[in-house]
């Protein structure tokens, strides 16, 4: 093959020699030549420009697909892409970056990008330069573009009366290429540590960055002084990014839609004073400082004494088994009720030690602190840091790793953990990719879960059509369908059903419009104004014209829900049906049925043969349903004695036998790179 590109090269026009009425012939004439030469495909271009004008680039483009298809050397595209968009650039730029852009995804040529790179940068746009950098291969030159395109102005120090670890600002404050820079005092006594730990601090607050923004909008970048105010040169700073250009940064990124952030770095030896300063990199881009951010000690050594402590604990229990339940919740609390939280709780209930991720809002966000009980509980932000240490955790216990959602982090760890004898496990509670589309689910990837299906020993989902869908990913074993349960201190002790004649018709739960179907029960409660609708939840679209007899009666306790339900005749589950609530196994059904409700729901196939339940297609039939269910009451001990073999515990007894089938082919396959 090599000897046969040789002699292509040496004799060009042996295999194809282009037919005479292609438009462009010299200039493809010229791309197919060796040795190539750019310069007269330029020349070329120009001249074919300055005698067609515009219309010459549907030209090029055609001659440029003409070679992708019909030559064996690659290059042959690249070298008349690379001459036109030069020749095209020494007459209109724009037109020439336009051409760039269209063929940089199948023609990644480092000489197209390094022109197009060099014609941003006279314009100072920043955005494009790091739209095409994301095509090159050379990453030395990914790195240097990256670092010359930071402005340096000048330093300016703000007021040096500023109160112990926290920045003065009184306003909203938007950023621009020149930072705005504030000096900092760390306390010696804060930074002495006597854990023996790393003296780890870090910058938290809040920001607005445009929905449109990169990445790379903004940063935050640290000078480090001695106490005579001498600039120090780290030769490694943790947690920080280093540049010849603006020292040592990090970009500011929101952690989520509240527009918090956090900066988490390591204080190099001798450092007393530092200036941070914050600014854009692109001169487009909006992104607005909020008042009230801090320098402090990282809570990163909290956690690391809490976890040691945990795991002295951990040696002294009983349990055979260690559960790491990566969450993407909040903390274990009694307020909230979703599915990881309940698992945990069981888990719990058997003494089974639990280390338990979860999600939290802000950095300056209080954590639930280990009290000794086995729970240790730790934020995603600070979990990427414990990694490591989670994953070689030595124990006699079998060690379980259950993934309850499909995080960007998990393929990055999963096989880390398998090495080090974990059992990992898939819990799918839902349809994440249908979830994404409704705009709910912004961080997910397909071939992320993907993936995590395909090297997990074992997968889970809470119902057949999501356990269908899993399996044709070809996981390692065949999913399981786990579905939800029902908790048992949702029912308050003294609760009667005392519904009566005038009809009531209950929901609650989610209201967002992404799946609750706000026009279909709208609809329903006008061709039923003698039903009373009674619709019990948050995020509830703004501005709804709701018929007199819908009652939006907004969030409530577990015992306010008992009161209030007590007196309904049907329960109502109106979701939007497609993909996202085929998936679905909503835990409010066990709730409903719990109740002594029968429920009328659309289409959801998971509940269908669930008892004293009817799911349907279209209003109609909906309303149909709501007339028979007015009417009719469950047998008096029907649905708790069904409830009685849907509980929680009986989903951890299924979970937990799973983790003990060993996987006969040892270590998990790895299922290809993630995109």
């Amino acid at each position: 093959m090599n000897l046969l590109k040789r002699l292509l090269q040496l004799v060009p026009f042996v295999r194809h020699r282009p037919p005479w009425n292609i438009a462009l012939r010299k200039a493809i004439l010229l791309s197919i030549n060796r040795p190539v030469k750019i310069k007269r495909i330029e020349k070329e271009i120009i001249s074919q420009y300055n005698n067609h004008g515009d219309t010459i680039i549907k030209d090029i483009e055609n001659g440029i697909i003409y070679l992708r298809k019909e030559r064996f050397f690659k290059t042959d595209a690249a070298n008349l892409l690379v001459g036109s968009v030069r020749g095209i650039a020494t007459v209109n730029r724009e037109l020439a970056l336009n051409l760039g852009f269209k063929f940089l995804p199948e023609i990644p040529d480092m000489r197209v990008i390094r022109t197009m790179v060099s014609f941003l940068d006279d314009k100072k746009d920043k955005n494009k330069i790091f739209k095409v950098l994301k095509y090159a291969k050379d990453k030395n030159y990914i790195r240097d573009i990256r670092n010359s395109v930071v402005y340096t102005p000048a330093m300016e120090n703000s007021n040096e009366k500023l109160p112990p670890w926290t920045f003065e600002l009184a306003e909203i404050t938007k950023l621009g290429k020149k930072p705005i820079f504030f000096k900092h005092e760390f306390d010696p006594s804060e930074s002495a540590n006597s854990e023996g730990l790393t003296p780890e601090y870090e910058v938290v607050g809040q920001i607005k960055i445009a929905k449109s923004a990169p990445p790379t909008a903004a940063l935050v970048r640290f000078e480090f002084y001695d106490e005579n105010y001498n600039l120090l040169t780290p030769g490694h700073v943790s947690g920080l990014t280093h540049s010849k250009a603006v020292g040592w940064y990090s970009y500011l990124r929101q952690e989520n839609d509240t527009g918090y952030f956090g900066i988490s770095f390591e204080l190099p030896q001798g450092c007393t004073f530092a200036h941070i300063g914050f600014q854009t990199w692109h001169a487009k881009t909006s992104v607005k400082l909020i008042p009230g951010f801090e320098a402090r000690p990282s809570s990163i050594n909290k956690f690391h004494i809490e976890f040691d402590q945990f795991v002295q604990d951990l040696e002294r229990s009983k349990s055979d088994e260690l559960v790491f339940m990566f969450s993407g919740t909040t903390y274990v609390q009694d307020v909230r009720a979703n599915r990881p939280i309940r698992l945990t709780r069981e888990l719990r209930k058997r003494n089974i030690p639990v280390i338990f991720n979860y999600n939290r809002w802000r950095r300056t966000d209080d954590h639930p602190p280990y009290q000794g009980d086995l729970l240790f509980q730790i934020p995603i932000d600070v979990t990427k840091q414990f990694m490591a240490k989670l994953s070689t955790l030595k124990t006699d216990k079998k060690k379980i790793f259950i993934v309850s959602y499909p995080h960007p982090t998990i393929p990055k760890i999963l096989n880390r953990f398998k090495i080090n004898g974990w059992i990992n496990l898939y819990d799918a509670r839902d349809d994440w990719e249908e979830f994404e589309k409704v705009g709910q689910a912004k961080w997910y990837k397909s071939s992320v879960e993907r993936y995590i299906v395909r090297n997990c020993d074992h997968v889970t989902a809470v119902s057949k059509p999501l356990a269908d869908k899993l399996d044709q990913y070809e996981p390692m074993n065949p999913v399981h369908v786990v579905p939800n349960a029902l908790s048992p201190n949702f029912l308050s002790h003294n609760y009667r059903w005392n519904g009566g004649s005038n009809i009531k018709i209950g929901y609650f739960g989610h209201l967002t419009s992404s799946w609750f179907d706000w026009d279909s029960l709208i609809e329903i409660s006008k061709r039923r104004p003698r039903y009373k609708f009674e619709i019990i939840g948050h995020s509830a679209p703004d501005n709804l014209e709701l018929p007199p007899n819908i009652d939006l009666m907004g969030p409530k306790t577990h015992p306010e829900i008992n009161i209030i339900a007590a007196e309904w005749n049907v329960a109502i589950i109106p979701f939007k049906t497609g993909l996202l609530s085929d998936a679905v196994d909503p835990i409010k059904i066990y709730e409903y049925m719990a109740l002594d409700l029968p429920t009328v729901s659309f289409r959801m196939p998971q509940i269908d043969s669930y008892p004293a339940t009817i799911t349907v297609e279209n209003v109609e039939d909906f309303l149909i349903a709501l007339d028979e269910f007015s009417k009719y009451r469950p047998k008096k001990g029907s649905l708790s004695k069904w409830l009685s073999k849907n509980t929680w515990g009986d989903r951890i007894d299924y979970m937990l036998n799973l983790s003990h089938e060993e996987n006969k082919d040892g270590l998990a396959l790895l299922g290809g790179e993630v995109e």
